[in-house]
Formats: structure tokens, sequence, C-alpha cells
């Protein structure tokens, strides 16, 4: 089932029934599958074909009403958009030898240019081994989230990833294949960006010419290939009309298709009913002037950070735990195994506060890495608290009972990534995230709050429909005009129109799309204005998350023209899937996050944000303390995490560090090969934060955090 599920989604269908599923597993296991007077399919278990047919020749792929189902089908992927744009409309290449230049190129392929960054998708790039979306997703707004609807590709539907999306094939329309206004390749060598049906600057060009006597014939005739016959009578009476103007048969095919990309027919398989209301803009709450205001940034590190190399054990008694660290770190006669020497570590006491008040830890010091110096400066103030052996827990477990009473796929990275994000085991807030649930009770409670990921659209930042605003998605480099020189005056208003409000019995992932362009459109000009006004004093790092934190340090500044009174950001590095080369990989992955978060809290304190903010870590396990054949480690669960901020109490090592890391039948929380069963929830992290932050009531709190 699990495979069938995956295959049918990749085929177009996101919410397969049970039925489907089991004749695809039926199919698959006994390796055959018949269709009328054809049988498919080798006799042998596993046989893909068999299972390929029981997908594409089933009722519920092939039968016309299905589609009168508001639920069935998919939003597309974003590169199969784009192929399916250059495949209908006859890409051509196209090799000048007239134009002055350098001399071109013999090999002339199709160049889509750092694809990736530009939509969110592309070959060979994919952001992780669990690909670019994760295919239990949830959308975030709509009849889909009502209906608990999944679709995967959705999760890639960002502002950025829609106008850098649209952008692309606008130029691609207009200009031809290149880089003019964001288009998707790179700068041919020659010539300017004009609209005039030359396609002078271009790699190639789309060459289908639509049949048909007249105009609406032919936007019927790109409807079909388009949209595959789905846009409505509406849309394309729309298009006819705005289109109809243009001054020339060239001129009004450019119009036209530009017009239909953006439709809802041609981003999903849906059909579309509009139901003649325009969308309208979010509305602000009122400025709730009295409250001050306050920044979560939530920073994850993605892989499953080897946390025991970041806070080691340093003065230990009775018992010396360092040295055990050291051993089950696999430090002996031949090697000094993967734990690391005392001359590697920043010593910090375990209580700055009170020296003498250990915390209950086994250690009156810790150290920290020695490439995490700006951590160390932080903790020695009192401005940052590690949080020993943290993590998922439902309820408090041991060996004998963790796995009956932890209802998650533990150490799987794809499970445990979203519920760090959720909190919520017991689903009761299904398809939201920690931080979306703070922005509903604030937004409830009439304090306006935004919420921002600088990494694609985020569960974190997931609130329930209509219970708060959805969040803005941003990449690190900021934002992009949207359709900088339109073919026509008031495009952006067609667009609009050609997007307006569906009816109740319209495709789910229709409604999907057209909300997220709506909003994309209207979020992206209130923002990039803002934000292109704002500058930073500290040198950011040309890294990752050093962009990303720079953004976020852009976006606070922004704060008094959005008029809101918190926000909370997700920002994210990864490269901690450390299976090999544990110490190697730390190394340049913990310079780049320090030289990063030094230049964020010098640019806080510059802001005068910094008492405003608190900066929360977390990753979605820690990993082995016993390493691997590879000098790395693999996947753990209960880890250590930090939180910093110039509010935060610190100065301490909270939580349980465990004093013993081997499996024995006298250690109640140590499972194989050092994997240590958390002591302490994420809850535990989240209450102080929530409670800071100004969630107040114990009911607002047990909607925050339900476990």
């Amino acid at each position: 089932p699990f495979l069938c599920t995956r295959m049918i989604q990749r085929f177009g269908m996101s919410n397969p029934s049970p039925r489907y599923v089991e004749a695809c597993s039926t199919a698959f296991k006994s390796g055959t599958y018949s269709s009328g007077s054809a049988s498919f399919g080798s006799g042998e278990y596993g046989s893909l074909e068999a299972m390929v047919a029981a997908i594409v020749l089933d009722n519920e792929a092939t039968s016309s009403s299905v589609s009168m189902d508001p639920g069935h089908g998919s939003v597309k992927e974003p590169i199969l958009k784009v192929l399916a744009l250059m495949r209908s409309m006859e890409y051509q290449t196209k090799i000048p030898d007239t134009l002055q230049g350098p001399p071109m190129h013999n090999d002339y392929q199709v160049k889509l240019w750092y694809i990736h960054e530009k939509i969110g998708q592309g070959p060979y790039e994919f952001p992780t081994v669990f690909s670019f979306f994760l295919p239990e997703y949830i959308p975030d707004n709509g009849p889909a989230l009502a209906a608990k609807y999944i679709s995967p590709e959705t999760m890639i539907l960002t502002m950025p990833n829609t106008v850098s999306l649209l952008n692309g094939m606008f130029s691609l329309i207009k200009y031809g294949l290149g880089d003019c206004n964001n288009g998707f390749s790179r700068y041919p060598g020659y010539s300017g960006c004009n609209d005039d049906g030359k396609y002078e600057r271009s790699f190639g060009r789309l060459s289908y010419e639509p049949m048909g006597e007249n105009l609406s014939q032919k936007i019927a005739d790109l409807a079909l290939l388009l949209t595959a016959g789905r846009l409505s009578g509406q849309n394309q009476a729309t298009i006819e009309q705005t289109c109809g103007t243009e001054p020339n048969e060239a001129s009004i095919l450019r119009c036209a298709q530009q017009l239909i990309i953006t439709t809802a027919e041609f981003h999903t398989t849906n059909r579309v009913e509009r139901n003649g209301e325009d969308r309208s803009a979010e509305t602000s709450v009122s400025d709730a002037s009295n409250e001050p205001y306050k920044a979560i940034v939530y920073f994850y590190l993605g892989g499953g950070l080897d946390s025991y190399n970041m806070l080691v054990p340093y003065t230990c008694s009775p018992i010396d735990v360092y040295e055990k660290y050291r051993t089950v770190r696999g430090k002996n006669d031949l090697s000094e195994g993967i734990g690391l020497p005392k001359t590697r570590l920043l010593e910090i006491t375990t209580n700055v506060g009170d020296p003498s008040n250990h915390l209950g830890q086994p250690c009156s010091s810790f150290g920290i890495h020695e490439n995490l110096p700006t951590i160390k400066t932080l903790y020695d103030h009192r401005q940052v608290n590690f949080i020993a052996n943290a993590g998922l827990l439902a309820k408090s477990v041991d060996v004998s009972n963790y796995n009956d009473e932890t209802p998650v796929q533990l150490f799987a990275h794809n499970a445990m990534t979203m519920e760090a994000a959720r909190e919520d085991l017991a689903d009761k807030y299904s398809g939201t995230g920690v931080g979306g649930r703070m922005s509903d009770v604030f937004s409830q409670s009439g304090i306006p709050t935004n919420t921002f990921s600088i990494d694609g659209q985020q569960i974190l930042l997931t609130g329930e429909a209509g219970q708060g605003p959805s969040q803005f998605i941003l990449s690190s480099s900021g934002l992009s005009d949207f359709n900088a020189d339109p073919s026509i005056g008031d495009m952006n208003d067609v667009i609009m129109s050609l997007n307006n409000a569906t009816t109740p019995d319209s495709g789910f992932f229709a409604e999907t799309w057209s909300s997220k362009l709506s909003e994309a459109m209207m979020k992206q000009e209130q923002l990039k204005t803002e934000v292109d006004n704002t500058s930073v004093t500290a040198a950011f790092p040309d890294s990752g998350i050093g962009r990303q934190l720079q953004m976020v340090s852009r976006i606070m500044q922004t704060r008094q023209a959005r008029g809101v009174k918190r926000d909370i950001f997700y920002v994210t590095d990864g490269g901690y899937d450390t299976h090999a080369d544990v110490d190697i990989n730390l190394v340049e992955n913990f310079a780049t996050i320090d030289a990063a978060l030094n230049a964020f809290v010098s640019e806080m304190k510059t802001l005068n944000l910094w008492d405003s903010t608190t900066v929360v870590q977390f990753s979605e396990f820690a990993r082995t303390l016993d390493p691997n054949t590879g000098d790395g480690s693999d996947h753990g669960w209960g880890g250590i995490h930090f939180m910093l901020g110039g509010s935060v109490n610190g100065g301490k090592v909270l939580g349980s560090y465990p004093d013993d890391f081997v499996q024995s039948p006298t250690n109640p929380i140590a499972l194989s090969r050092g994997r240590m069963i958390p002591t302490h929830p994420w809850d535990a992290m989240w209450l102080g934060t929530a409670e800071w932050f100004g969630i107040k009531t114990q009911a607002d709190l047990n909607k925050v955090l339900p476990m």
C-alpha cells in the first residue's frame, strides 16, 4: 500500500481511495493485472508492469465522472508545468547566425539555469533524500485543509516559487528562453529584451500556431493543449475580451498564452467553477499600541544534529561522565573515536548565576564545541540556555514502554521533522504547527501577528483555517518583482479575475492554486516595497543561514509598516545527517552557523531588538553516541538544544544530561548504540518561550501545546 499510494500520487491523484490502493497492491503482489481482454505483468511478486497498469487503467484514473469530485486530482509539479508549456507550445531551439556577438554554441540544449532555485524543483536537485515535498503534506488554507486532503506539491507552492514560476513562463512566451525579466535561462550574449515577436535574446522560443478560424477557436485550441480542455467558459471569455484588442495575431497569441498559464486549470487537474466574487486582501487586526514587539526565530538544523558533540561533559564527579562519553564515542588504544578532546572544547559553568548549584546535572561544567564561540560568549553573559536530553515525547517513557507510548515513526527524518513542527501527536489540531497556533491565539486576541518562512512552506507556521493570517514565504535573497513588464496595462488585474473565488463544488486543488496565487500577488507587492527600503549594518556571511538571518533582520525592520506586534520566523541550515565524517562536517557547519548568529546578534543589538528576540534551536533527533564504521553517527532520539536571546534567563544547562550512555538492565533511558530516550519533552522548551511571547491563559497554552 505504501508504494502504491506514492506511485498513484505521482500519476496525478493525490488522495487515492482505499479501493484504488488495494487494487494496485493486489496487482503488485500477484504480478498480474487484467483490463478487458488485455493482461499485464510477469505473474511474479513485485511486477511493476502490473502495478503501473493497475494505476493508469483503473476507473479512478480513466472515468470522466471522477473529475466532478472536487477532491480528485492534484496540483501539478512545477517542473512538469514548465515542460508542459514547452512541449505543447512546440519549443524550438534557435541558432542565430546573423546577429553580432560571440560565436554561438554548437550544442543547443534546453538550458534551464538553476531552475530549482527559481521554482523549487529541478532535475537532480533534490533538497533532501525525501525529494521536493512530503507525500502526506496538507495545504494550509482552503477546502483541502478543511477536508484534510493531501496535496504534496502544494508544499513548494510558495510566494517566491509562484512568482518566479510565472515570471519565467511569461519571459519564455514573450522573449524566448533567456534571462529577460527573471527568465529560466541565461543571457545568450546578444540583443535586448523586446516583446516584439522576434525572440532575439533567446536560446529558443515557443513556435506553436493555434488552429482555428477566429479568436474564440484559437483560444479554445490553446486551452485544449494547456489545460486539457478544462478552461472554464467564463475564463475563456475573459481572455478573449482582454487579448482581442491587441494589435496583431502574434501579440494576441502571446497575451492569451500568458493568461492561460496563470489559471488554476493549467496548474491543477481540477475543473473550476467561479462564484463571481473577488478575492479580498486580508485585513490587518487593529494595532495593539501598548503591546511591545516580540519575535521568535525557529532555527532548525536539518538532518538530525549530533548534539552530543555540541555540548560535551567536562568536569564531572563522582561519575566521570566525560570518560564515559569518550568511550562510547569510540575512543580506544587504536582510535580517538568521534568524541572531542577537552583541548577542542570551550568550558562553561553549568550554572553561571550560582556555580555551586549544578541544577541536578552530573557535571559542574560542560564544554561547547570549539567552533561555537559566539554561543559560548552569550552563555557566559547569561543569554543562552542549553536543554539536555530533550526530544519528542507524548509522555514520560523508558526502555520498557517507549515504543508503545510514542505514536510516531521514531528515528525517521520525515516523521520526526513533521512532529517537531506540529507538537501535536494526538492530532487535536490536525494540519497545524506550534507557531501557527500561537499566531491564531494572538490574532484572535487582537494582537497583530505575522509568520515568515525563509525556506518554503512550513507546517510549523500553519494555523487553523480562518483563525489567523497565513504565512509569508520568502527566499533569502529577497523578493523579485512580479510581472515587471506586463504585455497589457491591466494584466495583473485580469490575472486576479481569472483566479477569483470559487464555488464549494469547485476543485479543491484549483482553489488552493488560485488562493495561493492571489495571496502571493497581494503580499508580494506589500512586502517588497517595505523590505527594499531596509538595510543592515552587520557583516552577514554569504552562507545559506547567513542570508536567511539577514532577511529576518530586514523583515523585522518593517514591523511598524506592517502594524504587527508579534513575528515568528522559520530559518534552517542543512547538512547534519552525518552518517559519515561527523567531526569534519560539524567543524564546518558549526563555523557557518556561529558566524551567522554572531552577525544576527550584532544586528539585533543595533536595532534595539535583542531583548525582544528569542532564537529556539531544534533538530528532528540527535544521533547515536556509538560511532559507525565511517566515522559518523546514525539516527538517535534525545539530544541537546539551545535557546538564546536578550530576555533569556540564561547561563544554565537545563534538562538532564545523561550520566550513562550504554544500554543495560539498569539504564532506563539508553537504547542500542547510545540512542538516548529523552527525559524532557520539546513542550518544556516551548512552554517558557510561549509564556514570554505572551500566551497567558491555560486555555491558550493548551491550544499552543496540546500534548
